[in-house]
């Protein structure tokens, strides 16, 4: 892996991890591309750490409201703790519906991931094309759909079927953050609320993905030698991450995501099940 494919996967990393387009449907077509079959050993050592540096832009975006959390969490007086940050919603409500958001992840991760994983490998690309459709139909929807609430005012069961649109994100192709950002404005959460919520929810699927492929790490004799790509695909990353967030933030608020992101996964999507079925890739 030479120093320009590690800058653009931290690139591709960085960006699709939150920008509503899939970054494994995007990892899983560059693999198809490229003829990536068997990868060395520091490729997917990088990986691992291209997923820490978008977890740290995550978490730095949104540290406010994850320092407002854990104060309420940890106040004895709930209705005292509850930051002006976070509106009318209290941080101990808050943090119950994020855990309940990440149950379905964790449960179709843990059972079905190799399957999915499997299934994907022997069917090639055309799924993933075909899913990259179903994330420019979502984007669409939700650019058509208006809520109000703040997390307060929706129920737990609200967060655990959000918690599945996550799940279901797992199949390359569908982005996590255009399933979570559609189905918490369908469960009636603001434009404001419901990238914001979405965002929120990712941190721990995100950490535990990372907290598992860490303990893969192979930590071989070239570690030392790799350092300096790996700093520099970590900063890019979370650099590259910090700031889709917040470009999609702006594009839900203005009614954009269809227009910025939809369009082209309908356009990637078309042209990947189109080249796998000439035979391209």
């Amino acid at each position: 892996m030479s120093f320009l494919q590690a800058i653009i996967l931290a690139i591709v990393q960085g960006a699709t991890e939150f920008l509503p387009v899939s970054s494994s449907g995007h990892l899983r077509l560059m693999a198809a591309l490229f003829g990536w079959k068997d990868l060395p050993p520091e490729y997917f050592d990088y990986v691992i750490v291209l997923h820490f540096g978008t977890l740290v832009a995550v978490v730095a975006y949104y540290w406010q409201d994850l320092v407002a959390i854990a104060r309420a969490i940890f106040s004895r007086n709930s209705r005292k703790g509850t930051p002006s940050l976070l509106g009318n919603t209290s941080g101990r409500y808050l943090a119950i519906l994020i855990i309940v958001s990440a149950i379905p992840a964790g449960v179709v991760g843990f059972v079905w991931k190799d399957r999915i994983k499997e299934f994907f490998d022997e069917a090639g690309v055309a799924p993933v094309g075909v899913a990259l459709l179903i994330t420019a139909a979502l984007l669409f929807v939700a650019d058509r759909m208006k809520g109000r609430a703040e997390p307060g005012q929706i129920a737990w069961y609200d967060a655990l079927l959000i918690g599945v649109a996550q799940a279901v994100a797992i199949v390359p192709g569908i982005s996590r953050s255009g399933s979570t950002i559609a189905a918490g404005l369908w469960r009636g959460l603001s434009q404001q609320w419901a990238p914001r919520f979405a965002f929120l929810m990712s941190i721990p699927p995100i950490a535990g993905a990372f907290g598992m492929a860490l303990a893969d790490l192979s930590g071989g004799a070239d570690g030392a030698v790799q350092l300096p790509w790996y700093v520099c695909g970590f900063v890019v990353s979370a650099a590259v991450g910090y700031a889709s967030i917040y470009l999609v933030i702006r594009s839900v608020q203005q009614g954009r995501l269809f227009v910025r992101f939809g369009i082209y996964c309908l356009i990637l999507g078309s042209v990947s099940i189109a080249a796998n079925l000439i035979g391209w890739i």
